[in-house]
């Protein structure tokens, strides 16, 4: 075999062409993991299933982490009766959708519309309430649902309907198209009759 000699040109050019197209260990650019997430998810009775889906898919999109390794790396995240779960149902889940969608269905709150509309018009807008924590609180109940359920247009005409009538006197229904609108409006509603009673 004969020998190749290269200049030390040469040598810098192969070097610098090995150096770019081979990603160095522990890089961040081969892709990110679950090991520095802290959130965690035991299926106790206190625990919130779509708050925790909620944080692990904010930190899968933050740390770049693909579907694939985020699959892999899903049980780092679990304890308890979940982790024991999880490795029952492993076998059958092939993407990290499929993953996230059983956990949500196995440990997601079972209460059917009907119970989530009642909870909603059960509440009462008190006038010493700010009305953007009654509408927090509203939006909670409404996020039991399913995401198709309502638009935001149909939300809003219920959550409109049990705010405190001093409030709703100062704002048109018609005004609004967003709750954006309607936290932003009735802010200074609330500033301005809380000014008129100084």
């Amino acid at each position: 075999m004969e020998s190749v000699t290269l200049s030390n040109e040469q040598f810098q050019q192969l070097l610098q062409t090995l150096t770019v197209t081979q990603p160095r260990a522990g890089s961040n650019s081969i892709t990110g993991n679950f090991t520095t997430c802290t959130s965690r998810f035991s299926a106790s009775a206190d625990s919130d299933v779509k708050a925790f889906v909620d944080a692990i898919q904010v930190f899968k999109d933050c740390a770049q982490i693909t579907d694939v390794n985020a699959l892999k790396g899903l049980p780092m995240l679990l304890d308890g009766f979940a982790a024991t779960w999880f490795q029952g149902v492993k076998a059958i889940l092939q993407t990290w959708q499929e993953a996230i969608s059983l956990l949500k269905t196995t440990f997601g709150p079972c209460t059917p519309p009907y119970r989530i509309f009642k909870e909603l018009f059960k509440l009462e807008h008190k006038p010493n309430v700010k009305t953007d924590i009654f509408v927090c609180k509203c939006r909670t109940i409404l996020a039991q649902l399913r995401s198709d359920k309502l638009d935001e247009e149909t939300q809003l005409d219920m959550v409109y309907g049990l705010l405190n009538v001093k409030i709703r006197k100062h704002l048109p229904r018609d005004k609004m198209t967003t709750f954006g609108d309607l936290l932003a409006k009735s802010r200074l509603v609330e500033e301005t009759t809380e000014n008129l009673m100084q």
